[in-house]
């Protein structure tokens, strides 16, 4: 199991940007990597088998972070292992792939990679051939080879389909949406981007939703539903409390991201308050990419600071921001584009400031920049944009020309009474049209550079037309591949709502609770398709019985956990005995889970349910109830009582030995009764100022309903509804929500 967490983290970290924490972490994880390597060292003695040696070495190979440890002991181990450990020799192929990528050894890499896919497949080894898939596109993307990429990834698609990883797949669906998105197929990384948002949806996977609202964040070009997307991501991030250090640094991207689309918003509304949120969350990322060294991340921050700064009309602040980080411009490899954007800035502010001289030389590094990623439809109006900015310098030059000029034809007319000065005169007029006809030549210089470079990327357009064909006819190979791939997509939601239907009809129906109870209303709101709570009414003898349920989880697991309750009830709830002892049905019904879920690898599963059932006895009015891990109230003239039950599940629990308690509650006519899972309770909500928010809590609901008591039952269900969807204010709703209400008559 550790080998398998661990392959599944190098994976990861082999295909994207390694993640720092701070530095006393950095320091303290290099220490424990370093002291487990020399503990699994020790173990091993002049007299230790062979076959021993090799699982050892290969356990260090996979305990550590350093590509040249790795290489050397899979190596050893390689050398030790019997030719009938495959399982062995395989995970030694694995790592040797993993060290030379990380030595950018891409083809290297691709050999061992190959080998451990062919090594798995011999045993059957579904999922550690997937994870080589996924491997083995991602080099190939390093390498520039788009057909193999593409290929790779949908073989590596179609095992976790079959094994059903819905974590895996929403990962697989991301990086192809990635791969798209650095080819310029914008709308297809899009549609990726929002098949992995809605796999981890349905599985609950809070890491996997964030990371895709990230990408369909960045990607957007709405800045306000860019903005929505990275708000969720970043909720999703802080949530989720992870220690995986992808995701970490993924929620630092979204703070950098956030702060960019707030501030282009405060550039196209004029609003303040959008600026403010800019550099709210450039101060959550603070100065932690130039500490880590990643200074590309930190150009990107700096541009979106100076930003802020020119939008606050601090200029000449900005200038010194960016002046700042230009030794990164020429001595850091990184992102073009990152470059251009910080070109572009200097342009712009050397404009504000009137420094026209260095606006011209930081628009000529902008445009050598800009060449590395700029596509067929840009190149004219890259070309023409440069002619505008070169026109527009002439223009200002020119101006500057003639207001000399008109300075020396006044100095003309107030020399024009002395013949003394007119040698000075002439001087003066000599000196400014050397002066004139400077400036001209190094304009026509210019225009002539513009000219070069206009040619250049003239020829960089036809190169591109021909990378663009081929792209194209790639595009409908993956067009392709992708209708498959949906077609399976609908198949998985076509049987959850197959799902859904066998459990409404297992549900007791509102015709069956309208007989037993006549005045009643029935809250029932699953969060996903299926449900973990489950109600039942039933008529056993002089008793009329109401059962609500909460199980363990939601949607599917939760749905089968109910069906196995509703399965369980129609055994120990059918006679007058049975509903006089309610606290006896809870016990067979902890027995029955207890015996039921149990696994075949002998694991023992902990799910079980929370369940109240209530018998009423309306001749004798009196209810007998029993309540596991549940309460209920009883709302009379005005005021509320709490029926309490036990504190314990029906299932395992830490004390099992315990009956569950019978209780008897006299009722009376008009009195209003509730019983509800804990949906409404834990639901977290309030205003937009905390995005964790705050839980509805039992104190609030008991508040709620004595309010509304008076109102006719159907109303009530309304009034919940609508206070609990006011409550979230946009938020999703965290669990199953069931509640019913019936009135004594």
């Amino acid at each position: 199991m550790k080998h398998t967490l661990l392959l599944i983290l190098i994976l990861i970290l082999s295909t994207l940007p390694a993640v720092a924490q701070d530095a006393d972490e950095e320091d303290e994880e290099v220490d424990y990597i370093q002291m487990q390597v020399d503990s699994i060292l020790s173990l091993i003695t002049p007299n230790t088998p062979d076959s021993t040696k090799a699982r050892l070495y290969c356990e260090i190979a996979c305990e550590t972070d350093k590509p040249d440890t790795a290489l050397k002991y899979s190596q050893l181990s390689l050398n030790l292992s019997k030719d009938s450990d495959i399982k062995l020799i395989a995970e030694n192929n694995m790592y040797i792939s993993w060290a030379y990528y990380m030595k950018d050894e891409d083809r290297k890499s691709l050999s061992f990679s190959f080998k451990a896919v062919e090594l798995y497949e011999s045993i059957g080894d579904k999922a550690l051939v997937a994870q080589n898939y996924v491997s083995i596109a991602k080099r190939y993307h390093t390498l520039s080879i788009y057909d193999s990429i593409f290929y790779y990834f949908d073989k590596a698609l179609e095992i976790y389909i079959e094994l059903k990883d819905s974590s895996l797949i929403s990962y697989t669906y991301t990086s192809i949406g990635n791969i798209n998105s650095n080819l310029g197929f914008h709308k297809s990384a899009h549609e990726y981007y929002k098949k992995a948002l809605n796999i981890a949806l349905l599985a609950k996977d809070a890491p996997h939703m964030a990371d895709a609202y990230l990408h369909l964040g960045y990607q957007e070009d709405d800045m306000n539903l860019a903005k929505d997307y990275l708000k969720k991501a970043i909720f999703l991030f802080d949530s989720t409390q992870t220690k995986n250090p992808y995701y970490i640094e993924l929620k630092y991207h979204a703070y950098q991201y956030l702060a960019r689309v707030y501030i282009n918003l405060a550039n196209e509304s004029s609003d303040k308050t959008y600026a403010d949120s800019c550099l709210y969350y450039l101060k959550k990322v603070g100065t932690r990419e130039l500490d880590l060294g990643e200074y590309g991340n930190y150009m990107t921050t700096q541009i979106c600071y100076a930003d802020y700064l020119c939008f606050n009309g601090k200029y000449q602040d900005a200038l010194k921001i960016l002046q700042s980080a230009k030794r990164y411009v020429d001595d850091v490899e990184c992102d073009k584009k990152t470059f251009t954007e910080y070109y572009e800035k200097l342009t712009e502010i050397y404009k504000k400031i009137g420094d026209f001289k260095n606006a011209l030389a930081a628009s000529d590094s902008m445009y050598k920049y800009q060449l590395y990623y700029t596509n067929d439809s840009t190149l004219n109006v890259i070309a023409n944009f440069k002619t505008e900015q070169a026109t527009k310098i002439h223009e200002e030059e020119t101006k500057r020309l003639k207001a000399e000029q008109k300075q020396m034809r006044t100095a003309i007319f107030s020399l024009i009474g002395g013949l003394a000065l007119v040698s000075l005169l002439v001087f003066y007029i000599v000196r400014a049209l050397n002066i004139k006809r400077k400036a001209n030549r190094e304009l026509t210089e210019k225009n002539n550079q513009l000219d070069q470079q206009k040619s250049e990327i003239l020829a960089q357009r036809d190169e591109i037309t021909a990378q663009r064909d081929e792209i194209a006819t790639q595009k409908e190979i993956i067009t392709q591949q992708w209708q498959e791939v949906e077609e399976v997509n609908k198949k998985l939601v076509s049987s959850i709502n197959y799902a859904q239907r066998i459990q409404t009809a297992a549900i007791s129906l509102q015709s069956e609770v309208d007989a037993l109870f006549p005045e009643n209303f029935v809250y029932y709101k699953p969060r996903d398709i299926v449900s973990g709570d489950y109600y039942r009414v039933a008529s056993c003898g002089k008793y009329r019985v109401l059962i609500t349920a909460d199980c363990t989880g939601h949607g599917i697991p939760g749905a089968f956990l109910s069906m196995l309750g509703i399965s369980a009830l129609k055994e120990y709830c059918v006679t007058e005995d049975d509903a006089a002892n309610p606290g006896i049905i809870l016990d067979h019904m902890r027995e029955f889970i207890k015996t039921t879920l149990v696994s075949s690898t002998k694991k023992t599963i902990d799910d079980g349910m929370d369940m109240t059932i209530c018998c009423y006895d309306l001749a004798a009015m009196e209810m007998r109830y029993a309540a596991a891990n549940q309460s209920a109230y009883i709302i009379r003239r005005g005021e509320a009582i709490r029926l309490k039950g036990d504190r314990m599940p029906v299932g395992r629990y830490i004390i099992d030995d315990q009956h569950f308690a019978t209780h008897i509650q006299p009722i009376e006519h008009g009195d209003i009764i509730y019983t509800f899972s804990d949906g409404i309770q834990d639901q977290p909500g309030g205003e937009l100022d905390t995005p964790l928010g705050r839980k509805f809590l039992t104190k609030n609901l008991v508040k709620l309903l004595i309010e509304i008591a008076q109102k006719p039952l159907s109303e009530q269900r309304d009034i919940i509804d609508n206070t609990i969807t006011k409550w979230r204010n946009g938020r999703p709703q965290v669990d199953d929500i069931t509640m019913i209400g019936l009135r004594i008559q």
